[in-house]
């Protein structure tokens, strides 16, 4: 493990394999453990509006997913949820972490249900004690215009290769912001800066090609099975996964409360930050 510290934060590299190297990011140092999994061709980078308030007696992890970020992009194959998962899972047992909160935002939110469930089947004490979910990715659905593309063959090669990323970020962004004014450039240029990375064009799209699990229709049974406190933050107009999405997931998770923000796009920690650290702290003091 390779860290470097600069006041309460620390940088570091997980080696789950000789080829897979999981980038992530630890800020604050309080009791609570608070670990963060972002979306679908995201970063660390998206969740830096909500950190520092967080931080304040709480230690947060921030992980890069494979694929994705500064983590590794190996051609493997092997980009399914599972595969998120078991890597996630990794990570928290080789860090000896407990009784953590686990926030999954959209793709990640699919992945932290995963890494529940796969946590949960385990004989060894948990580690999951409650889930965030924010606008997460959860059900059958039609998928939002840039997966498709990438999960279409020489459309995906040639949107990936030669459209420039600042475009790309900025088209897909304004589509998934309620209120563009809080668009700016810099935020843009936060997720252009990935998209262009070396093995970036194989890991957007195999994650894209796999991102439907192996059963699809049994996976809201599962949901309905989940057991730990749930929060389920939504944005009332997010145009990626639908608000009856976040409804629906209320309705399966027994012991969950749905927090929703009006006029807000697909994510809510970046449009709407303040409201969504306040949904955060009401559900841990709770």
């Amino acid at each position: 493990m390779n860290i470097s510290k600069e006041a309460d934060i620390a940088q570091g590299t997980f080696n789950y394999s000789d080829k897979i190297r999981i980038n992530y990011e630890i800020h604050g140092n309080g009791n609570s453990t608070i670990v963060f999994l972002h979306g679908f061709g995201a970063s660390v980078e998206t969740w830096r509006d909500i950190q520092l308030p967080l931080s304040k007696g709480n230690t947060l992890i921030f992980l890069d997913l494979k694929g994705f970020g500064l983590s590794s992009k190996p051609d493997d194959g092997k980009y399914s949820l599972e595969d998120q998962a078991e890597i996630v899972l990794a990570f928290l047992k080789a860090h000896n972490f407990h009784d953590i909160t686990l926030v999954g935002h959209s793709y990640g939110g699919a992945v932290s249900v995963f890494t529940y469930l796969r946590d949960r089947s385990g004989h060894a004490r948990r580690i999951i004690r409650r889930l965030i979910l924010i606008d997460a990715a959860a059900y059958v659905q039609v998928f939002p215009f840039f997966i498709d593309i990438l999960r279409t063959p020489i459309i995906n090669w040639v949107v990936m290769n030669l459209v420039p990323t600042h475009i790309m970020a900025s088209f897909i962004l304004h589509y998934l912001f309620y209120d563009e004014s809080k668009l700016s450039e810099e935020r843009i240029t936060r997720y252009a800066e990935y998209y262009g990375q070396p093995g970036s064009y194989n890991s957007f799209v195999e994650c894209a090609k796999q991102i439907v699990p192996a059963h699809p229709d049994s996976i809201a049974s599962f949901i309905k099975t989940i057991a730990v406190p749930t929060l389920i933050i939504w944005g009332a107009n997010d145009p990626a996964i639908p608000l009856e999405h976040g409804q629906r997931l209320h309705q399966d998770i027994q012991n969950s409360k749905l927090v929703i923000i009006s006029k807000c796009g697909h994510i809510p920690h970046e449009e709407s930050p303040e409201e969504t650290v306040n949904a955060i702290l009401n559900f841990l003091e709770q």
